[in-house]
């Protein structure tokens, strides 16, 4: 699956039916979705999708009077995404809370045979590729100039690279993979995580970060063609800072 022309897409869709917030002063919490209007709606709102079929995907769960989105995928998988502008260097933190069910069989991030993680969420930040040049019968067969791609930041939780591992997709260069959560991380509990976004985007791409454009959410199984399930909930981001842990790039892990 060419995920590149897919997170492209998703940005148009964005411009036409995405929620755009904005920083305020005063404010240290951004809330992107706890998905509580979802929940009262009964079905996902607010979030878009390449694949017109995502929500036979990704649905609204509940548990105690809580919302949340469940993902479940067999041999498929499609990227949801939220548009959310901010900006990175006042709110540095983003957070989460999920929780992975059943790992894909497999899976391994570094390479496009494996590709797979239970849980993903992604940064997605501006491009300059307009998919709306595309005709929709052929636009997943154009190949996306590097240079037209967007940047992005994924934190996923593997099947079986070692936490705090750092990688590439091998769908795009620019898409920077981080481990956050592995095949020891325990399955049917709720995790939360916190990090700082904007320190992991200066180290990954050496430079400043333009605002962040959209929030996306993945769960997967079509390379490996096996099945994923995951939970999601509480996404925000903040002000302030947080202590990083160590990242392993792919030259530094041992055998």
């Amino acid at each position: 699956m060419m995920r590149v022309c897919i997170i492209c897409t998703l940005l148009l869709l964005l411009l036409v039916c995405g929620v755009i917030m904005s920083s305020d002063e005063g404010i240290d919490v951004l809330e992107v979705e706890t998905f509580d209007s979802s929940g009262k709606l009964g079905y996902l709102e607010g979030w878009v999708s390449a694949n017109d079929k995502f929500r036979d995907s990704y649905k609204i769960g509940e548990e105690e009077k809580n919302y949340f989105l469940e993902a479940r995928v067999k041999g498929s998988g499609d990227i949801l995404a939220k548009e959310f502008k901010y900006n990175l260097k006042e709110f540095p933190i983003i957070s989460w809370r999920w929780r992975a069910l059943k790992l894909p069989d497999g899976g391994d991030e570094r390479y496009k045979s494996s590709g797979d993680s239970v849980a993903g969420i992604y940064i997605i930040f501006p491009s300059l590729f307009k998919p709306e040049r595309l005709k929709k019968s052929w636009w997943m067969k154009v190949p996306v100039p590097d240079s037209l791609k967007p940047e992005c930041i994924k934190y996923v939780w593997s099947s079986s690279l070692p936490k705090g591992t750092v990688t590439e997709s091998p769908y795009a260069k620019k898409t920077k993979i981080i481990v956050l959560e592995n095949g020891s991380s325990p399955l049917g509990q709720w995790i939360t995580e916190e990090v700082n976004v904007y320190e992991d985007y200066k180290r990954l791409f050496h430079k400043e970060p333009d605002e962040v454009r959209a929030i996306g959410i993945l769960t997967d199984a079509d390379d490996t063609s096996s099945e994923a399930m995951a939970d999601y909930d509480d996404v925000c981001v903040k002000r302030g800072v947080v202590r990083q842990t160590k990242h392993i790039s792919d030259g530094e892990k041992g055998g």
